[in-house]
Order: structure tokens, then sequence, then C-alpha cells
């Protein structure tokens, strides 16, 4: 095995990007395995002075403690096909940092399938990843991006989201912000950024390159990945993942032309405009009025976005100053060489 073939994978995005197609078509990869979305990874992060240093072992016992507390608690663990128990003696066994915990669990699921390597999907760690290198330095990160018109559109249908046009908006060019700062600073074996558009017109171009960007060999298997999605994505979410049980397709492209109002996409255009042309997302010929009740919704969303991200960042350098200890461990790979 090479060093490459260790490195931990995160797909990210803004939701309704494609990250699950991308998640699942790596899935069917000899060597990968990509659980469904889990939500405890930012849980534990954000508690972590509660665990304090897990060098020592009774924090540890204490950070095994919650999983088994909080194992059906909107962790998404059960999903995974886990035993508790087994979390339970990972996480005391071998958790000596927060990435080392995280990956104990991630390790688990990919010995299920006796595969030797193992990511995760969650969209919106696009805009955590200062921290998620923090916790797996050598960590390979897939960043999917699609028409924000298109996310927005497919996003507002979705009973799970509960935000509004302006957050949604916000959200998806946050996005982008994020990714292209990643792009600047992240080299090219760490960091790849692919269009979604582009993946279902050529997917398997697209998924030969993810391949070479993996450092792992091209497999024809990967693209009959609905064999894989009958078993990789829970029942309860097939009303929105419906389509990873067919072929790749481009019928969702463009949706936005008859799912948004005129107003609304001229709204996405004047505050997204610049993502949307870097990305080389054609305009549309939309020439309405706004609603000026939308306007004032919009300045409103601004500031209470903008508002909230600082309190966030805030907040987490704050714990920072707190936490002294290691988030990650680092494993030297010379004697895998």
């Amino acid at each position: 095995m090479t060093e490459n073939n260790q490195k931990p994978i995160f797909i990210v995005g803004c939701e309704r990007s494609g990250t699950t197609l991308i998640r699942l078509i790596l899935h069917s990869h000899p060597n990968i395995a990509l659980p469904p979305q889990t939500k405890f990874l930012k849980k534990i992060y954000k508690r972590r002075l509660l665990w304090r240093n897990l060098a020592n072992e009774a924090n540890r016992i204490k950070l095994g403690h919650w999983f088994v507390d909080n194992f059906e608690k909107r962790t998404k663990l059960p999903d995974l096909g886990l035993e508790i128990g087994a979390i339970h003696k990972e996480i005391i066994s071998s958790a000596t940092s927060l990435g080392a915990a995280a990956s104990g669990v991630f390790r688990l699921y990919s010995r299920k399938f006796d595969k030797p390597r193992w990511g995760d999907k969650r969209p919106y760690y696009i805009k955590y990843l200062k921290q998620l290198l923090a916790l797996f330095p050598d960590a390979q990160i897939i960043h999917v991006v699609r028409d924000g018109r298109d996310c927005i559109a497919s996003l507002l249908k979705m009973r799970w989201w509960k935000e509004d046009l302006v957050y949604s908006i916000f959200n998806w060019q946050e996005a982008i912000r994020k990714g292209k700062q990643a792009s600047r600073v992240l080299s090219e074996e760490q960091f790849i950024e692919i269009r979604y558009e582009d993946f279902i017109t050529h997917p398997e171009k697209w998924t030969r390159e993810l391949c070479r960007f993996l450092g792992e060999k091209y497999h024809k298997e990967m693209l009959q990945f609905q064999e894989t999605a009958e078993i990789a994505v829970p029942d309860y979410k097939m009303p929105w993942h419906s389509a990873t049980r067919g072929p790749i397709s481009s019928t969702a492209v463009g949706r936005w032309q008859k799912d948004l109002e005129k107003w609304q996409v001229r709204l996405i255009e004047n505050v997204a405009g610049q993502e949307l042309k870097e990305w080389g997302y054609e305009f549309s010929s939309v020439n309405t009025i706004i609603p000026l009740g939308e306007r004032l919704k919009y300045y409103k969303g601004l500031v209470e976005y903008r508002l909230n991200g600082w309190f966030i960042s805030g907040l987490d350098r704050f714990i920072s100053l707190f936490y002294p200890w290691p988030l990650s461990n680092q494993i030297d790979r010379t004697s895998d060489t």
C-alpha cells in the first residue's frame, strides 16, 4: 500500500450539489469505503473541552460514553450499521485525539467492507476546512460545484431544509468562496474541485480524474454505483436520493428555469453573479423587478448570516484558546512504504 492510499477522503460542497453521487461512485471502488452522511464529527469537535486531553484514559471513557448516550440522537451513526459496543471499545482503546476518535469510527465502517481506505461525505465541511484539516492533516478533499440556481431550487423543495431563499443564496455563495480560498492555499494533491455538470456529461473521464487525484486505480465497476446505492443509501433518504438507483442523467440540470420564480432568479444572479460567472454558468435573460418586501428580506438575511458566521468563528477561536491538546495523531507512515 502506498502512502497516498491511506489518506482519508472528504467530499464537500453546497448541499444538493451531487456529493452523494460522487460518494457512491467512490464507495464502489474496491479500496474505498464512504459511509452515509454522519453528524457526529462537528458535535464532538464543538464539545472538545468536555473531553480535554484524550491521552488520558478517563477522558476517552467520557467520550466513549458520549457516543453510547448519543448513538440514536442526531448523529446518524445507526445508518453505518455498526455496533455501539464496537464504537465504544474503539474510542477507549485508540482515541488519543479527536481526529483519532473519528478515524476509529470510520475505520470500523471500512472494515465491514474489507477496504483499507475510509472517508466521509458532508457538504457543509466546505465551511470548516481549517478545522477539518486540523483533525486530519493528510486528508484529500473533493469539492463538488453545481449551478447555484439548481442547488437552491432543489434545496427549497427539500423537507429537511428549513432555510429561506436568502440564506440558501449565501450558503451556496460561501461554499464557492471557501473553495476558491482553499484552492489558493492547498496543493493539487490535497484539494480538487469538479463541476457537477461536467461530471454527469463525462462520468468516466471525471471518475478517472478522481482516481488519479486519490492515487487509486480506476475500476469500471465504479460507474455501476446503482448496485451500491441499494445498500449504501438508507431507505428513509430515498425520497431525495431516488436518482441514485438509476443511470446518470442530466435531467436535473437547469431545473431552476421551471422551479424558480423570475424574481428569485434575478435575486440569485444579482447576489452571486460573480461566483456563477467564475464557474462558467450563463446568466438568464430574466429582467424583472424584485419585490420590495423580498429586497428587505435580503438585507435582513445578509446581516443575520454574517453575524452568525462571525459568532461561530469567534466562538471556535475562543474555545481553541483553552484547548492546548493535539486534535490529530500524526502517523508515521515510513514503515508502510
